[in-house]
């Protein structure tokens, strides 16, 4: 039976990935920074995206309000990548997440899935309610959409890392490496001799 790959990456999706997933993404990586998941990586795509576009202004300030950024941030459209090998996909809207669980199902019927787990979720699910677009809208509204993000953020961290995914995301201790070096100088510590006449130690 073929072995499963550990799936290590959280995808964010809104409209045009200027405004909203950028944000989510921004504020779930540093959830996951602050848990210690230095093996999970996080990103943010757009179902009518084009491709590079830059983050939208607000949504920028409001994150820098926060202390947050996403660096060199560049918008992306949904691509193959993020449908195949999402540990989970996350939608603003429930629209969005029909949508996209059709997209997924064909791009993996096509490569010869037979068996498709859900993976494939709506803000609504994980935290109670959407998050609507504020393009076009005030800073205010921008301030105000981050903080449904923010506050969604902790049941979506429960509910798509249980504590057995998070460890698996977590770096081991190199309890071995410590073990080695104490033998060692234990060993070196036994095996030395007795200090010559003149000898310095």
């Amino acid at each position: 039976m073929k072995r499963k790959t550990l799936k290590k990456l959280v995808v964010f999706v809104c409209t045009g990935n200027t405004c909203r997933s950028p944000m989510a993404e921004a504020i779930f990586r540093k959830k996951a920074e602050e848990a210690g998941l230095v093996k999970l990586k996080v990103c943010s795509v757009g179902i009518k995206a084009k491709n590079n576009d830059t983050m939208n202004e607000k949504s920028a300030q409001v994150l820098a309000e926060k202390g947050l950024a996403v660096e060199n941030f560049k918008a992306k459209k949904v691509d193959k990548r993020s449908l195949k090998q999402s540990l989970a996909i996350v939608c603003m809207t429930d629209a969005q997440r029909d949508l996209l669980m059709e997209m997924r199902w064909q791009v993996l019927r096509a490569d010869g899935e037979e068996e498709i787990e859900n993976n494939v979720y709506s803000f609504s699910e994980l935290a109670g309610y959407q998050v609507l677009d504020p393009y076009g809208k005030d800073i205010d509204c921008y301030r105000y959409v981050y903080e449904l993000i923010a506050g969604g953020m902790s049941a979506l961290f429960e509910k798509l890392l249980p504590q057995e995914i998070r460890k698996k995301l977590m770096d081991k201790p190199k309890t071995n490496e410590k073990k080695t070096a104490g033998k060692t100088v234990a060993k070196n510590n036994t095996k030395r001799e007795k200090p010559q006449k003149g000898e310095v130690l």
